[in-house]
């Protein structure tokens, strides 16, 4: 069932359901030890009902990915419209990041463990870019911050990797790791050093 095809209300819980199963067993296993046929289990369908959605378990992770991804950077879009300048919105970025990527401890070990596929899978898919539109966004806030004279003049695609990476892997050892700790504390002391650099006053 293509995604572009308009699905009914039960169609979609349904699709919705898969992935969220889906998630949950690759954040827990490991995309290549989970199974159709736990995900279907998990998801209350049969195996045969998650082809109608997926092609393949490459596909479901695909899709998954960007349904995940989509679905939250929307959430950030929506939640900072109404800061009052483009920078405040990149700070505010650091917030919405951890609060919606920690809802779920799945979806934080998802987007750690399985963003980092092999290189034959990404050779397999080379139009697979899962972190673009969210990149694309940060580096267009940036954009928007040196136009409003708020940051100086700096490469906006280093500075999307950074703010990304940073928080990638905070994220990543906060949930793969048995020793907390306090994701806040950090997350505000990141924010103090992007804000105020790392020069001497």
């Amino acid at each position: 069932m293509k995604r572009n095809k308009k699905m009914s209300p039960e169609q979609l819980n349904k699709r919705k359901a898969i992935i969220e199963a889906a998630i949950e067993f690759f954040s827990r296993r490991g995309f290549h030890k989970t199974k159709i046929s736990q995900i279907a289990k998990a998801a209350g369908v049969a195996d045969g009902t998650v082809y109608l959605y997926f092609k393949n378990k490459d596909d479901l992770l695909i899709n998954a990915f960007e349904d995940l991804i989509g679905e939250k950077l929307v959430n950030i879009q929506n939640r900072i419209e109404h800061e009052a300048s483009a920078k405040d919105k990149l700070l505010k970025f650091f917030d919405y990041h951890i609060e919606l990527f920690t809802e779920k401890q799945a979806v934080a070990r998802f987007l750690a463990i399985e963003l980092r596929q092999s290189p034959d899978f990404y050779k397999s898919y080379p139009d697979y870019e899962p972190l673009k539109k969210y990149l694309d966004y940060l580096k267009n806030l940036a954009d928007e911050a040196i136009a409003e004279g708020d940051i100086r003049k700096v490469d906006t695609v280093a500075l999307s990797y950074l703010i990304f990476g940073t928080m990638d892997f905070l994220l990543t050892e906060w949930s793969t790791r048995n020793q907390k700790f306090s994701l806040q504390e950090k997350k505000e002391q990141i924010v103090d050093i992007v804000n105020h650099g790392i020069g001497v006053n």
